[in-house]
């Protein structure tokens, strides 16, 4: 008698715990790929702007989308951004999901007040926050530029933006800054999150990293410019760095996820060339930290390998070995010079090191409460820095020596 009494609990259990009441149709949601959030006129209020993408677009349904926008991009005010959610979802049709946001942008006016991290901090209750979502600080309000981006190459919106990061961790001209990120390090360190702007204030540099965003020279295409950093201390935006800057903190890391790029240097054979290098960082930047001094000592060995792309002067640089060091001295100083100099700013006017080398320094100490004394972060302020670059020349890039002509006078 047991056994059928327990297949007809079992048949009355799935009556109950089957079913599709609550099932949602892929289009009768609104999926938001972007969001944006600015300072509202309103004290304690902000504006949340939301880019909807059209599913359609760039799908197999020509016939039904040809003549429909990528995405709809709408603007509420509100006191955070789950409210203004809610508000959204009287005004649009279907159902706003941000299940699938993956890019947030601030406004760099609202990023630089009191209230930025209140919203932020705010936002991660709703589960449909991801802690991976990325984020950019616009140079002008992200409303107006989420509205001016428009890629020509990507129809769709969340393309363009994970296309866009593949390229930061090549080029190293911006940081890798996500929510997860920012709630690590905002307390414990400087965090730098991704510097853009749809504006221009082009200028030209002999260096082709040192720039911020918008002010890289350019005639054509799309009109969104990443490059540099927006640098947030206690979770308010403080200052901007340029490309070479971002590029060298991302050196100094124990870790980074940017292990190549290219950049130039001045050919020290030749005054007024430049010679173009790939510079690899295959191993991890070693950092030690001693704290049992007043002042803290700092000692950071930055192995790096060196490819030479380039060399505009035809100078031979491949066979003679006495311009293979002069080359090695020329990058070194240079890189130093850049490192010396950001060392510098982040002592005397930033109070905080934007390296993560607060995780060194934690290692030192036995339990957390001893670290917190400590306060590394004052302690950086007078701490004395070495940082020593371990370079090799790998190659030269060339496959052929390059053909000079004969009987010209250089």
């Amino acid at each position: 008698m047991k056994r059928p009494k327990l297949y007809l609990l079992l048949l009355s259990m799935s009556f109950v715990l089957s079913g599709c009441w609550d099932k949602v149709e892929l289009e009768e949601r609104g999926y938001v790929v972007v969001l944006g959030i600015d300072k509202s006129d309103k004290d304690h209020m902000v504006d949340v702007t939301f880019q909807i993408e059209n599913p359609q677009v760039g799908s197999s349904s020509l016939s039904m989308s040809q003549t429909e926008p990528p995405s709809d991009i709408l603007t509420i005010t509100a006191t955070d951004i789950l409210a203004a959610k809610e508000l959204a979802n009287s005004i649009v049709s279907r159902e706003i999901d941000l299940s699938q946001l993956l890019t947030i942008i601030i406004g760099e006016e609202f990023a630089k007040s009191d209230y930025f991290h209140n919203v932020i901090a705010s936002s991660v209750r709703d589960p449909e926050i991801r802690r991976k979502s990325i984020m950019i600080v616009s140079k002008e309000k992200a409303m107006k530029f989420i509205n001016n981006n428009h890629s020509r190459m990507e129809t769709r919106p969340h393309k363009y933006y994970s296309f866009m990061s593949d390229r930061w961790k090549d080029t190293g001209f911006v940081p890798v800054s996500d929510l997860n990120r920012y709630f690590q390090r905002t307390s414990g360190a400087l965090f730098l999150a991704i510097y853009a702007t749809s504006e221009r204030d082009e200028r030209y540099r002999e260096s082709p990293d040192n720039y911020e965003a918008g002010q890289v020279p350019q005639k054509e295409g799309d009109p969104v410019q990443m490059i540099g950093s927006a640098v947030l201390k206690e979770g308010k935006m403080i200052d901007v760095l340029t490309g070479e800057e971002t590029r060298s903190s991302l050196l100094l890391r124990e870790k980074s996820l940017a292990h190549h790029y290219i950049d130039s240097f001045e050919d020290p054979k030749k005054a007024g060339h430049r010679i173009t290098a790939r510079l690899i960082k295959e191993d991890r930047t070693d950092v030690k930290i001693n704290v049992e001094k007043s002042t803290p000592e700092v000692h950071v060995t930055v192995p790096l390998k060196v490819q030479v792309l380039s060399i505009p002067s035809l100078t031979d640089y491949a066979s003679d070995e006495r311009n293979q060091e002069l080359l090695k001295r020329e990058i070194r100083k240079n890189l130093e010079d850049n490192i010396s100099s950001l060392i510098t700013k982040t002592q005397e006017e930033y109070g905080a090191e934007p390296f993560v080398w607060y995780e060194a320094a934690r290692r030192e100490f036995w339990t957390m409460p001893e670290f917190l004394q400590y306060d590394w972060q004052s302690k950086y302020r007078d701490a004395d820095v070495h940082v020593d670059f371990k370079i090799t020349i790998e190659s030269f890039g060339s496959q052929l020596k390059p053909q000079k002509i004969e009987g010209k006078k250089e």
